[in-house]
């Protein structure tokens, strides 16, 4: 039966393609092994860091009281996030029906499938004990984000699995056909088991694309609900820098950038190892720093688009933070992601000398190592950001342990994809034999008007962009918060004094700040006052009471009722200026009388709305994985050995 395998599979109508891909599969040269032996060393570094983590506790990862997630949680969105751009990118090129794809699309999804896993991998630090994961299913809270993100990135992992399952099943028989004893007996059984039954017929070919469109169609809102999720686990908690509405939309498009950048790493650096310069032209690099710029683009647009409104409205914790990264303690940080991750690469992709393989690499590596930056700053400062106070406290600090576990996931995607593509072929054998020799004969002209008109229109889209950067950070540099205005007329060299009196009247207390700058009352102003407690914790924490205005005579007043007796201080604070240091008055008070305000909480409006709403995301899940599943079963079941007469070969590999 193997005759019918070959005359109905292989179609070698471009052997050199079959050739390539089984260019891994030889003896591994010197480099080869000198790269995996030195990879594998680092990943195992990592581990001994890991373990070292779990017997000393996270401070010897850099971790705080005030930063309880840092690097680890910044690495799962990182890395997970370039999974996404791979296996996304590949499904909306398959969709559109891009031709040009066929070389990069094993490549693009393989990267998918490793980053996925490395990413996933970082939770287990991240958790700090690995039996919370445990937990966090038996005890598992359906409202919370964290939880339905395991559930979605669970979901996407096994969608990305079958999305290069399904196309390797014609490669590992069309490979199994031709070149058998090339293979090895591992390979070959491997093969055998995904191939089982493939002869290549107009049935199982027409019945393969169309199970391969649907998890294309179902793997791109999978990757953009996962990043979604990830997104609100940080905007759903109460913190100035991550509650925000715009986060979902803004962690997406930076998958996609990150990821488009990292395909064209992987896709260089597989085509200079393995010598795939025949396949993997220009053009393809040309054409993804296109897509990789354009959500460039959109994700400065979208930075902005998240810090400006802050900025302006001028609310303490927000700005803050703002200034943290424009001017503060991660400013050189922040602008060097700036500049290194939006704006280099769209003059290297824009400009014509540049936009080359070596230009648009140089710009992948800039884009790939910014993101991660932006990702490490999103999350280190406003963790460090202490609500009570308004101020940071001790931030995140780097250490070896995890400096080494963080190198040790980039050389695990870069170890697994060597390992990966030793196995099976790095390329799409069939896709590219279907492919019309002279279906891009357009693209390689030097003379080509569509070239041209494509360099022209980059370098113009590049110009007006960079002008509008320009413009913005004109905008920034001298823009104001919106209640700098109000703020002027006392904001002058001499500091303005806050005076505090605290009185008791039963449980009842009475807390006044007076404001005056020169012994002049100054009316109008925002006066935060707190009381100091240890209740929560040891030492000096700062409780708020509320805020108050100042009146004509530049006091201002408010009243609380105490939940327990004893001494304590209470402080008031006023900014002269929105980013200025604050000017803090105290007073102190012996409460002798005090009131619990416990009380329980009243049935929420909306509980049963979501209890319902979380049975039907199981529901969704459900339908998801029986889709995917049906895939597969489909593709198998059309590969089972039928009956004679019935029209088909029957066969056996």
């Amino acid at each position: 039966m193997s005759s019918v395998l070959e005359s109905t599979t292989v179609r070698n109508e471009h052997p050199d393609v079959i050739e390539a891909a089984m260019r891994p599969f030889g003896k591994p040269s010197r480099k080869f092994l000198i790269a995996a032996l030195f990879l594998a060393i680092v990943v195992a570094a990592g581990l001994g860091a890991w373990i070292y983590q779990l017997r000393m506790g996270m401070g010897v990862a850099g971790y705080t009281d005030s930063s309880f997630w840092a690097i680890y949680i910044a690495d799962v969105v990182a890395i997970i996030g370039v999974s996404y751009g791979g296996a996304v990118v590949s499904a909306i090129l398959l969709l559109a029906g891009a031709s040009w794809r066929a070389p990069l699309v094993r490549l693009a999804e393989g990267t998918a499938l490793v980053t996925v896993l490395v990413g996933a991998a970082f939770i287990f630090p991240h958790l700090g004990r690995p039996d919370r994961l445990v937990g966090m299913v038996i005890h598992a809270n359906v409202a919370s984000p964290v939880f339905w993100d395991m559930i979605a990135i669970t979901t996407y992992t096994f969608a990305t699995f079958v999305f290069f399952l399904l196309p390797l099943i014609p490669d590992t028989a069309t490979l199994l056909a031709s070149n058998p004893d090339e293979l090895g007996r591992g390979r070959r059984a491997l093969y055998r088991f995904i191939s089982r039954g493939w002869v290549g017929s107009e049935r199982q070919r027409h019945v393969l694309h169309s199970a391969t469109i649907v998890v294309a169609i179902v793997i791109i809102p999978l990757a953009v609900s996962v990043h979604s999720v990830l997104a609100w686990a940080f905007a759903l908690v109460s913190r100035p820098g991550w509650h925000e509405s715009i986060w979902a939309p803004y962690f997406v498009i930076a998958a996609l950038y990150s990821g488009v950048a990292l395909v064209i790493l992987v896709a260089a650096g597989f085509r200079r190892g393995y010598h795939l310069e025949a396949f993997i032209t220009k053009k393809h690099f040309v054409r993804l720093g296109y897509i990789m710029v354009a959500l460039g683009a959109l994700y400065f647009y979208l930075t902005f688009a998240d810090l400006l409104p802050s900025a302006y409205v001028g609310e303490i914790g927000p700005t803050e933070i703002v200034y943290g990264m424009l001017l503060g303690s991660v400013a050189g940080w922040f602008w060097l992601f700036l500049v290194a991750g939006t704006i280099l690469p769209l003059v290297l992709v824009a400009l014509p000398w540049t936009r080359n393989i070596g230009g648009i690499v140089i710009a992948s590596i800039l884009v790939v190592i910014a993101m991660w930056i932006k990702r490490v700053i999103m999350v280190i400062e406003t963790s460090g950001y202490d609500r009570l106070t308004n101020s940071f406290g001790e931030l995140f600090r780097f250490t070896w342990v995890s400096i080494t576990m963080t190198v040790a996931g980039a050389a695990a995607i870069t170890l697994l994809l060597m390992l990966l593509f030793r196995v099976v072929p790095m390329l799409s054998i069939v896709e590219m034999q279907e492919l019309s020799p002279g279906a891009d004969a357009s693209d390689e002209g030097s003379a080509s008007p569509t070239k041209s008109s494509h360099g022209r229109a980059a370098g113009v889209v590049g110009a007006v962009i960079l002008l509008m950067v320009g413009i913005g950070a004109v905008g920034v540099t001298n823009a104001q918060p919106a209640r700098a205005e109000s703020l002027a007329a006392v904001a002058t060299e001499t500091l303005p004094v806050v005076t505090v009196t605290a009185v008791e009247a039963g449980p009842e207390n009475t807390v006044t700040a007076t404001v005056t700058l020169n012994g002049q009352p100054v009316p109008g102003v925002q006066v935060n006052f707190y009381e100091s407690t240890t209740m929560f914790a040891p030492g000096d924490n700062q409780v708020p009471l509320g805020a108050m205005s100042t009146n004509e005579t530049g006091m201002a007043s408010i009243k609380f009722v105490a939940a327990v007796t004893g001494p304590r201080t209470i402080t008031a604070t006023y900014f002269p200026t929105v980013l200025g240091d604050p000017v803090v008055g105290t007073a102190n008070l012996d409460v002798t009388e005090a009131v619990s305000l416990y009380a329980p909480t009243p049935p929420r409006l909306l509980a049963t709305a979501g209890q319902t709403l979380a049975l039907i995301l199981f529901g969704v899940v459900i339908i998801v994985f029986a889709i995917l599943i049906a895939q597969v079963v489909r593709v198998r079941r059309v590969c089972r050995p039928v009956a004679k007469g019935s029209g088909e070969p029957v066969h056996g590999n």
